[in-house]
């Protein structure tokens, strides 16, 4: 078989915009497993953005409950850094850990390192205050709660449940391709508990509680919107870069890179908005600030209430009928209905059930708070389990040529060897010659060997093959590749399509690959180039 006419790669057919048929599309995507190798900065990253999402609102959480006197302390259950620590922790030890050694076992060093950052978390929150994390003395508490089954048992059993719970996730997230859906279906459930727990502490506040965290809660607030817009932003380029039938034109490290200077420009932004609202905005000015907005506020008060009147007064007016409706009905069966008849039982009167309550039998209490701990644990324990078994590797390779978009015309080699000849040209004649066999004595062997015939040819048909195009209208772009021009040349003439591939191949073999072409390729490009030179006459 001819060399220069082997048979794409799938990645290549993909690109090039051809139809697949319903058998081919199921078989090349639900049968035949996707490849789900990180080719990019932003693949790489994803998992990682995507889970400080969800450590942001699962923070802001647990900040909302705490103001609940939640096992009565007004503490949130868990730092506000131990969600980003847990998820994005475990991803990056997964990752270096993989990248190490993938065949080793990994999961006993992520269960010992969980474990001590759980006790450090259950002693930061809950033993702080009776000794040090040096002192052995707490851990002697920890054991008497535990005989006990007092509320700081309860509080330790869920610590180390939703540790472990944030762990898995992460495991989770660093397993599944991440695509702009689940960026914005992140999104909405951020916004939800945010709104729900900014709600919950006005309400708490109201009633005199006294509230902690605030600026804390106020400053996830637009990291958690900051992030959602990176995370998006990259998983819309992966997304067009996998699914799309032409893929995403132009250079990918250029455009997320671009992308990522954005987002870095307007996280230094609001990390400036933010400081400067820190220092300079006291409690006067938001007074002042509330007292302006006052009239307006009142002004939209009133309009919502119109509204949800407008809104209940149709709802009224529709349902009433369906109300009468039933009304009737029920009239109707009452009336028909009879009462049943009473029948005396043989035996005598009948006894009436036994209920048995918590408060009567004490074994039954205890034996459901110690099983729900227990089984809640164990729950735990089958997800990170599972997770860990069915946990996909991560691997980081770079792009094939044949997926690249870009080419450079840079080349150290042929640099330094014009560098080479430049400066034997100039000191070359103080130096002594060497004595060259077979020549006279002031003759040397050229430093750059001329190209091989066949190599010139065919990169001297391919720039006939420009110069045509470029008289035809279609110039070949300055950072445009072979596959682009060529690509876009099949949307505008179709008709040269199987010559177009033709030449391009050859070209792109001898122009990057390391196998030198024959006389019969250069001949079948040439009969190649007759035909595309008479179709564009």
């Amino acid at each position: 078989m001819n060399p220069l006419q082997m048979e794409p790669s799938r990645s290549s057919q993909k690109k090039q915009g051809r139809v697949l048929s319903p058998s081919q599309w199921f078989k090349q995507n639900v049968l035949t497993p996707q490849d789900t190798d990180i080719t990019s900065l932003g693949e790489f990253l994803l998992p990682t953005l995507l889970g400080a999402m969800e450590a942001c609102w699962i923070a802001v959480a647990l900040i909302g409950l705490a103001g609940t006197g939640i096992f009565g302390a007004g503490l949130p259950l868990l730092p506000f850094w131990a969600p980003f620590v847990f998820i994005i922790g475990t991803q990056w030890l997964f990752y270096f850990v993989d990248r190490s050694d993938e065949n080793a076992r990994h999961a006993p060093l992520f269960i010992i390192l969980a474990a001590l950052l759980c006790l450090f978390i259950i002693w930061l929150q809950v033993y702080a205050p009776v000794a040090g994390i040096f002192d052995p003395r707490w851990l002697g508490t920890l054991f008497s709660d535990i005989l006990f089954l007092n509320s700081h048992f309860y509080q330790v059993v869920i610590i180390i449940a939703l540790s472990f719970i944030l762990c898995w996730r992460g495991l989770r997230l660093l397993s599944h391709a991440i695509e702009p859906s689940n960026i914005f279906r992140t999104l909405c459930l951020g916004l939800i508990v945010i709104i729900v727990a900014t709600v919950l502490r006005a309400q708490l506040a109201s009633a005199g509680a006294v509230l902690h965290d605030d600026t804390l809660l106020f400053l996830l607030i637009p990291l958690f919107l900051y992030l959602s817009l990176g995370a998006h932003s990259l998983a819309r380029i992966a997304f067009v870069r996998r699914t799309h039938t032409t893929g995403l034109q132009g250079s990918i490290v250029a455009q997320e890179r671009a992308v990522i200077t954005v987002m870095g420009l307007l996280g230094a932004i609001l990390l400036t908005i933010t400081l400067i609202v820190a220092i300079f905005a006291g409690p006067a000015f938001f007074t002042s600030a509330l007292h302006t907005l006052a009239p307006i506020g009142r002004a939209m008060a009133n309009a919502y209430n119109w509204l949800v009147g407008i809104f209940a007064n149709v709802i009224v007016f529709l349902a009433t009928p369906i109300f009468w409706l039933f009304s009737l009905l029920n009239n109707l069966v009452s009336k028909k209905a009879q009462n049943p008849p009473i029948r005396h039982s043989p035996f005598g009167k009948l006894k009436k059930p036994v209920t048995v309550s918590a408060a009567d039998a004490p074994a039954l209490l205890l034996a459901i708070k110690i099983l729900l701990p227990v089984v809640v644990l164990l729950v735990v324990v089958l997800l990170v389990r599972r997770a860990l078994r069915n946990r996909k590797k991560t691997r980081v390779r770079r792009r094939l040529r044949d997926e690249d978009f870009h080419e450079s015309l840079w080349s150290w080699s042929l640099f330094w060897s014009q560098l080479r000849a430049l400066l034997r040209s100039i000191f070359g004649r103080f130096l002594p010659q060497p004595a060259i066999e077979g020549g006279t004595p002031g003759s040397s062997t050229p430093l750059i060997e001329p190209a091989d015939p066949a190599v010139r040819d065919i990169r001297a048909i391919y720039r006939a093959f420009l110069k045509k195009a470029a008289a035809r209208g279609y110039a070949r772009k300055k950072d445009e590749t072979p596959d682009e021009l060529r690509q876009r040349l099949d949307e505008k003439t179709p008709l040269v399509e199987p010559q177009l591939e033709a030449i391009t191949e050859a070209y792109t073999i001898v122009r990057y690959g390391e196998s030198l072409p024959n006389a019969s390729d250069v001949a079948y490009v040439q009969g190649k180039w007759s035909e595309l030179d008479q179709k564009w006459v």
